[in-house]
Protein backbone atom coordinates (compact mmCIF):
# COMPACT_ATOMS: atom_id res chain seq x y z
CA UNK A 1 0.00 0.00 0.00
CA UNK A 2 1.32 3.32 -0.86
CA UNK A 3 0.97 5.99 2.10
CA UNK A 4 -0.35 9.52 0.88
CA UNK A 5 0.50 12.81 2.77
CA UNK A 6 -1.86 15.60 3.70
CA UNK A 7 -1.34 18.71 4.89
CA UNK A 8 0.56 18.88 8.58
CA UNK A 9 -1.74 21.51 11.16
CA UNK A 10 0.91 24.17 10.28
CA UNK A 11 0.66 24.34 7.13
CA UNK A 12 -3.00 24.57 7.31
CA UNK A 13 -2.58 27.78 9.91
CA UNK A 14 -0.23 29.49 7.70
CA UNK A 15 -2.50 28.73 4.72
CA UNK A 16 -5.60 30.19 6.68
CA UNK A 17 -3.09 33.28 7.92
CA UNK A 18 -2.69 33.96 4.65
CA UNK A 19 -5.70 34.12 3.08
CA UNK A 20 -6.80 36.17 6.10
CA UNK A 21 -4.66 38.16 5.73
CA UNK A 22 -5.11 38.98 1.91
CA UNK A 23 -8.77 38.66 2.52
CA UNK A 24 -8.29 41.84 5.04
CA UNK A 25 -6.13 43.74 2.38
CA UNK A 26 -8.97 43.02 -0.31
CA UNK A 27 -11.40 44.27 2.12
CA UNK A 28 -10.05 47.21 3.22
CA UNK A 29 -9.33 48.31 -0.63
CA UNK A 30 -12.90 47.69 -1.71
CA UNK A 31 -14.05 49.60 1.50
CA UNK A 32 -11.49 52.94 0.77
CA UNK A 33 -12.67 52.73 -2.52
CA UNK A 34 -16.28 52.87 -2.05
CA UNK A 35 -15.31 55.69 1.05
CA UNK A 36 -13.84 57.72 -1.09
CA UNK A 37 -16.19 57.22 -4.20
CA UNK A 38 -19.02 58.38 -1.80
CA UNK A 39 -17.08 61.76 -0.64
CA UNK A 40 -16.08 62.64 -4.33
CA UNK A 41 -20.13 62.14 -5.05
CA UNK A 42 -20.89 64.24 -1.81
CA UNK A 43 -18.21 67.07 -3.34
CA UNK A 44 -19.94 66.80 -6.44
CA UNK A 45 -23.25 67.05 -5.39
CA UNK A 46 -22.31 70.28 -3.12
CA UNK A 47 -20.31 71.61 -6.08
CA UNK A 48 -24.00 71.25 -8.34
CA UNK A 49 -26.02 72.57 -5.74
CA UNK A 50 -23.01 75.34 -4.97
CA UNK A 51 -23.38 76.83 -8.47
CA UNK A 52 -26.92 76.44 -9.05
CA UNK A 53 -27.47 78.76 -6.01
CA UNK A 54 -24.98 81.23 -7.47
CA UNK A 55 -26.50 81.06 -10.83
CA UNK A 56 -30.30 81.71 -9.40
CA UNK A 57 -28.95 85.07 -7.37
CA UNK A 58 -26.36 86.19 -9.98
CA UNK A 59 -28.98 86.07 -12.64
CA UNK A 60 -31.59 88.47 -10.84
CA UNK A 61 -29.09 90.79 -9.25
CA UNK A 62 -28.06 91.38 -12.82
CA UNK A 63 -31.29 93.12 -13.38
CA UNK A 64 -30.90 95.42 -9.96
CA UNK A 65 -32.10 98.99 -10.02
CA UNK A 66 -28.91 100.97 -9.62
CA UNK A 67 -28.99 101.87 -5.85
CA UNK A 68 -31.89 99.79 -4.96
CA UNK A 69 -29.82 96.80 -2.98
CA UNK A 70 -29.50 97.11 0.48
CA UNK A 71 -28.26 94.36 2.89
CA UNK A 72 -29.28 93.19 6.57
CA UNK A 73 -29.70 90.98 8.48
CA UNK A 74 -28.56 88.01 5.88
CA UNK A 75 -30.90 89.40 3.32
CA UNK A 76 -30.27 91.08 0.36
CA UNK A 77 -33.18 93.30 -1.45
CA UNK A 78 -33.69 95.11 -4.78
CA UNK A 79 -35.93 96.33 -7.51
CA UNK A 80 -35.63 94.42 -10.15
CA UNK A 81 -35.84 96.15 -13.81
CA UNK A 82 -38.59 95.37 -16.19
CA UNK A 83 -37.75 97.97 -18.89
CA UNK A 84 -36.47 101.61 -19.77
CA UNK A 85 -35.99 104.11 -21.87
CA UNK A 86 -35.61 107.89 -22.26
CA UNK A 87 -38.26 110.34 -21.68
CA UNK A 88 -39.35 113.41 -23.63
CA UNK A 89 -41.55 115.27 -20.85
CA UNK A 90 -41.19 114.75 -17.42
CA UNK A 91 -43.26 116.22 -14.57
CA UNK A 92 -40.32 118.40 -12.49
CA UNK A 93 -41.95 121.84 -11.96
CA UNK A 94 -45.62 120.48 -10.62
CA UNK A 95 -47.36 117.12 -10.16
CA UNK A 96 -48.22 115.14 -13.19
CA UNK A 97 -49.96 111.92 -14.16
CA UNK A 98 -48.45 111.00 -17.07
CA UNK A 99 -45.42 111.91 -19.36
CA UNK A 100 -44.11 111.02 -22.86
CA UNK A 101 -41.48 109.09 -23.72
CA UNK A 102 -39.49 107.09 -26.63
CA UNK A 103 -41.27 103.92 -27.22
CA UNK A 104 -40.01 100.89 -25.15
CA UNK A 105 -41.12 97.35 -24.47
CA UNK A 106 -42.90 96.12 -21.59
CA UNK A 107 -42.55 92.32 -20.60
CA UNK A 108 -45.71 91.04 -19.01
CA UNK A 109 -45.29 90.63 -14.93
CA UNK A 110 -47.44 90.33 -11.81
CA UNK A 111 -48.11 92.80 -8.64
CA UNK A 112 -47.24 96.45 -8.69
CA UNK A 113 -44.83 98.43 -10.85
CA UNK A 114 -43.08 101.79 -10.18
CA UNK A 115 -41.34 104.23 -12.44
CA UNK A 116 -37.87 105.27 -11.20
CA UNK A 117 -35.78 108.33 -12.63
CA UNK A 118 -32.45 109.47 -11.26
CA UNK A 119 -31.92 106.81 -8.52
CA UNK A 120 -29.19 108.62 -7.02
CA UNK A 121 -29.68 107.60 -3.34
CA UNK A 122 -31.23 104.85 -1.57
CA UNK A 123 -32.94 106.34 0.96
CA UNK A 124 -35.19 108.38 -1.21
CA UNK A 125 -35.70 105.67 -3.20
CA UNK A 126 -37.33 103.50 -0.80
CA UNK A 127 -38.96 106.32 1.38
CA UNK A 128 -41.70 107.20 -2.28
CA UNK A 129 -41.77 110.51 -1.23
CA UNK A 130 -43.44 113.13 -3.27
CA UNK A 131 -41.59 114.78 -4.74
CA UNK A 132 -38.97 111.91 -5.16
CA UNK A 133 -37.57 109.59 -7.56
CA UNK A 134 -40.05 106.95 -7.84
CA UNK A 135 -43.90 107.12 -8.80
CA UNK A 136 -46.41 104.19 -8.60
CA UNK A 137 -46.74 102.73 -12.87
CA UNK A 138 -50.22 102.40 -14.69
CA UNK A 139 -49.88 101.53 -18.16
CA UNK A 140 -48.04 103.05 -21.48
CA UNK A 141 -49.82 103.21 -24.66
CA UNK A 142 -48.84 104.52 -27.85
CA UNK A 143 -45.82 104.57 -30.95
CA UNK A 144 -43.41 105.96 -31.97
CA UNK A 145 -44.02 108.05 -28.53
CA UNK A 146 -45.52 106.14 -25.88
CA UNK A 147 -47.37 107.62 -23.08
CA UNK A 148 -46.64 106.61 -19.57
CA UNK A 149 -49.38 106.85 -17.14
CA UNK A 150 -48.73 106.82 -13.06
CA UNK A 151 -51.02 105.83 -10.81
CA UNK A 152 -51.46 109.32 -9.51
CA UNK A 153 -50.48 113.44 -9.75
CA UNK A 154 -46.76 112.79 -9.13
CA UNK A 155 -43.83 115.12 -9.52
CA UNK A 156 -40.06 113.95 -9.88
CA UNK A 157 -37.72 115.44 -7.58
CA UNK A 158 -35.28 115.80 -10.27
CA UNK A 159 -33.74 114.71 -14.21
CA UNK A 160 -31.90 111.91 -15.05
CA UNK A 161 -28.39 113.61 -16.45
CA UNK A 162 -29.42 111.18 -19.92
CA UNK A 163 -33.59 111.59 -19.55
CA UNK A 164 -33.29 108.11 -18.78
CA UNK A 165 -36.16 106.25 -16.82
CA UNK A 166 -36.91 102.92 -15.84
CA UNK A 167 -39.96 100.69 -15.13
CA UNK A 168 -39.59 98.08 -11.87
CA UNK A 169 -41.18 95.50 -10.11
CA UNK A 170 -42.24 95.14 -6.67
CA UNK A 171 -38.86 94.36 -4.58
CA UNK A 172 -37.24 90.90 -4.53
CA UNK A 173 -35.43 89.19 -1.00
CA UNK A 174 -32.60 86.90 -0.72
CA UNK A 175 -32.18 85.56 2.75
CA UNK A 176 -30.53 83.11 4.81
CA UNK A 177 -32.68 82.10 7.25
CA UNK A 178 -31.68 79.10 9.50
CA UNK A 179 -29.90 76.95 6.56
CA UNK A 180 -32.11 77.97 4.04
CA UNK A 181 -31.85 80.36 1.36
CA UNK A 182 -35.13 81.50 0.65
CA UNK A 183 -36.49 84.13 -2.27
CA UNK A 184 -39.21 86.55 -1.56
CA UNK A 185 -40.93 89.01 -4.23
CA UNK A 186 -44.32 90.36 -4.89
CA UNK A 187 -44.23 92.67 -2.01
CA UNK A 188 -44.81 96.41 -1.11
CA UNK A 189 -42.06 98.88 -0.61
CA UNK A 190 -41.02 99.91 2.93
CA UNK A 191 -38.43 102.54 3.76
CA UNK A 192 -37.19 100.32 6.71
CA UNK A 193 -36.03 97.08 5.11
CA UNK A 194 -37.87 93.77 6.47
CA UNK A 195 -35.08 90.93 6.74
CA UNK A 196 -36.76 88.21 6.25
CA UNK A 197 -39.91 90.26 4.27
CA UNK A 198 -43.39 89.34 5.56
CA UNK A 199 -44.09 87.58 2.51
CA UNK A 200 -43.98 83.73 1.30
CA UNK A 201 -40.49 82.18 0.91
CA UNK A 202 -39.67 80.05 -1.95
CA UNK A 203 -37.21 77.86 -0.97
CA UNK A 204 -33.76 78.13 -3.25
CA UNK A 205 -31.29 75.61 -1.02
CA UNK A 206 -30.65 74.12 1.56
CA UNK A 207 -27.75 73.43 3.80
CA UNK A 208 -25.96 76.73 4.00
CA UNK A 209 -23.67 77.44 7.26
CA UNK A 210 -23.69 81.21 8.80
CA UNK A 211 -20.68 79.46 10.72
CA UNK A 212 -17.13 78.78 10.00
CA UNK A 213 -14.94 78.89 12.79
CA UNK A 214 -16.61 83.06 13.03
CA UNK A 215 -19.74 84.18 11.45
CA UNK A 216 -20.09 84.03 7.68
CA UNK A 217 -22.05 86.90 6.07
CA UNK A 218 -23.70 85.65 3.03
CA UNK A 219 -24.12 88.98 1.21
CA UNK A 220 -22.03 92.21 1.36
CA UNK A 221 -22.46 95.29 -0.52
CA UNK A 222 -20.37 98.11 -2.09
CA UNK A 223 -21.83 101.09 -3.40
CA UNK A 224 -20.75 102.25 -6.74
CA UNK A 225 -18.67 105.04 -7.95
CA UNK A 226 -17.49 107.44 -10.72
CA UNK A 227 -14.72 104.93 -11.78
CA UNK A 228 -16.69 101.56 -10.99
CA UNK A 229 -19.93 99.86 -10.62
CA UNK A 230 -21.65 98.49 -7.31
CA UNK A 231 -20.49 95.03 -6.34
CA UNK A 232 -22.41 92.29 -4.40
CA UNK A 233 -20.26 89.91 -2.83
CA UNK A 234 -21.59 86.69 -2.32
CA UNK A 235 -20.29 83.79 0.46
CA UNK A 236 -21.98 80.67 0.77
CA UNK A 237 -21.08 77.70 2.85
CA UNK A 238 -22.74 74.14 2.41
CA UNK A 239 -22.34 71.00 4.51
CA UNK A 240 -23.96 67.78 4.06
CA UNK A 241 -22.93 64.53 5.33
CA UNK A 242 -19.84 65.96 7.03
CA UNK A 243 -18.59 67.36 3.83
CA UNK A 244 -18.24 71.19 3.35
CA UNK A 245 -18.10 73.45 0.06
CA UNK A 246 -17.17 77.45 0.22
CA UNK A 247 -18.25 79.06 -2.75
CA UNK A 248 -17.52 83.16 -3.19
CA UNK A 249 -18.70 85.62 -6.08
CA UNK A 250 -18.70 88.83 -6.95
CA UNK A 251 -21.56 90.29 -9.13
CA UNK A 252 -20.86 93.64 -10.67
CA UNK A 253 -24.14 95.76 -10.67
CA UNK A 254 -25.14 98.49 -13.42
CA UNK A 255 -24.27 102.07 -12.23
CA UNK A 256 -25.82 103.77 -15.40
CA UNK A 257 -28.74 106.53 -13.76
Amino acid sequence: MRTQRGFTLIELVVIIVVLGVLMAGTVSYITNSVTAYSAVTRRDQLTSLGRATIERVVRDLRTALPNSIRVANNCIEFLPILSGSTYLTLPTESPASSFTAAEFTLPSYTGNAYVVVYPYNQTPLYAQSNPGPIASFSAKAGAPTSTVTLGGNYQFARHAPHRRFYVVSAPTSYCVVGTDLNRYRGYAISATQNAPPSASAELVAQNIQLNDGGAVVPFSYTPGTLQRNAIVALDFRFLIDGEWIKLSHEVQVRNVL
